[in-house]
């Protein structure tokens, strides 16, 4: 813990703040957890189903991308905005 208190500068902070605002891991972890036992629930009567074929698809499917990717990079790009005025909003509202 003090290694992480003498390097994580504020900013940092409060973008893993508000990107644990938008998706907890823990919603992830649960999904997971819940589709392993819904394929061995499946397995059991002799369905050929995989964990990931459990998981719950919360969004479309992406396009296509191009070669190079420059989705990903905007994407990255557009998250890190969102963050960064999330966080900044934070850190001026009252405590």
């Amino acid at each position: 813990m003090a290694e992480l208190r003498a390097t994580l500068s504020a900013e940092e902070w409060f973008l893993w703040r508000a990107f644990d605002e938008m998706s907890p891991l823990s919603d992830w972890r649960g999904d997971v957890q819940a589709a392993q036992i819904a394929s061995a629930v499946y397995q059991s009567q002799g369905a050929k189903v995989s964990i990931a074929d459990c998981l719950p698809q919360w969004q479309a499917q992406p396009a296509k991308e191009d070669a190079a990717g420059s989705g990903e990079a905007d994407a990255t790009a557009a998250l890190y905005a969102f963050l960064l005025a999330k966080a900044e909003a934070a850190s001026q509202a009252p405590q």
